[in-house]
């Protein structure tokens, strides 16, 4: 198809197993940027912006009163540093200078990565708020009123209305306001060497994981690795740290580690196969062990959610235990490869 083609039928977009990089795949199949073998997995595309990390956080004010994630707050920025792209974050509070910058960049024939509140974007029909999705921007009619959206959660382009996209990028709700984030991306005719941008991408990511990286939204609490064993001291405390609120944390917890847009492993999937995947790239077997390593530890996670959905708090100490060995080791075999 040529440049007159709409952007919304030039736009290749498929479910995700989270926003950020379910986004970053897209945009990266649509500049035509690999590394020879096909489209990047959008596991290849988390992996290379440095996505791993971990944060505990107890919540009192929300429900439930707990809060896990196991990304880093700079995903979308770390892929550009790691992949050789120009990258220029812009944030205002001026809804007509934000939209514009969208208006302009689909204009130009970029789709731009934006941030949005998911309780604000009409066709996901949710009611919990998360003003950090990720989501691109491929289209709009001005006379219309519409935009689409490509979004993880969906297999389809979405029609979505100006206004609820514009409530979306001026939420206030949690974890903090968006200010009309645009990710302004440059991209490059070819990607950094696979071999330096991978070396880049696991530094980083076992730096994430040993100093504790940037908490997703600057939220307090405990990070990294730190965070992992901060988890489970808590995870042991819980029934007398909440009550008869248990049933409904263990249920939170379920919902992080499966649900709420981790790639169904508390992120450990997406990390696994960028392992792997870019060690079929490098044909290097240490790189490979490492990959395996994290789908040890992404079945751990699941199966610590099996127990945390059916109530099954005291089943889950165990599991709870294999996945802070699972992250040392996991970081450990990383730190391998990087020395081999």
């Amino acid at each position: 198809m040529d440049a007159v083609t709409p952007l919304r039928e030039r736009f290749a977009h498929e479910l995700a197993g989270h926003c950020g990089s379910g986004s970053l795949r897209d945009l990266l199949r649509f500049h035509g940027l690999d590394y020879g073998r096909g489209p990047l997995s959008e596991g290849a595309a988390f992996g290379l912006g440095a996505g791993l990390g971990f944060l505990y956080v107890e919540v009192p004010q929300v429900r439930p009163p707990v809060y896990l994630v196991g990304r880093t707050a700079s995903l979308e920025e770390d892929i550009a540093r790691i992949l050789g792209l120009g990258l220029e974050v812009r944030e205002t509070d001026d809804a007509a200078e934000g939209w514009a910058w969208v208006r302009d960049a689909v204009a130009a024939g970029a789709p731009p990565l934006i941030l949005a509140d998911i309780q604000e974007l009409e066709y996901l029909r949710v009611r919990m708020s998360n003003t950090r999705h990720s989501i691109v921007v491929v289209d709009h009619d001005e006379e219309a009123g519409l935009v689409w959206i490509a979004d993880n959660d969906r297999e389809e382009l979405q029609e979505c209305s100006v206004a609820s996209l514009a409530a979306a990028r001026a939420s206030q709700g949690f974890p903090g306001p968006n200010h009309h984030r645009v990710y302004d991306y440059t991209w490059p005719a070819q990607l950094r060497d696979p071999l330096q941008a991978t070396r880049d991408a696991v530094t980083a990511a076992v730096a994430n994981m040993r100093t504790g990286g940037d908490a997703l939204a600057g939220l307090p609490g405990s990070t990294g690795l730190a965070g992992v064993d901060t988890f489970a001291a808590a995870y042991a405390r819980w029934p007398e740290t909440f009550g008869e609120d248990l049933p409904a944390v263990l249920k939170g917890l379920w919902v992080f580690i499966v649900k709420a847009g981790t790639g169904g492993a508390m992120f450990r999937s997406l990390h696994a196969r960028f392992l792997h995947d870019l060690a079929a790239v490098l044909d290097d077997a240490v790189l490979a062990e490492a990959g395996a390593v994290y789908d040890e530890l992404a079945a751990a996670w699941v199966t610590l959610s099996v127990d945390a959905g059916e109530g099954e708090f005291e089943a889950g100490l165990a599991h709870v235990e294999e996945v802070v060995r699972l992250e040392h080791e996991g970081v450990a075999a990383m730190e391998r490869w990087l020395a081999h």
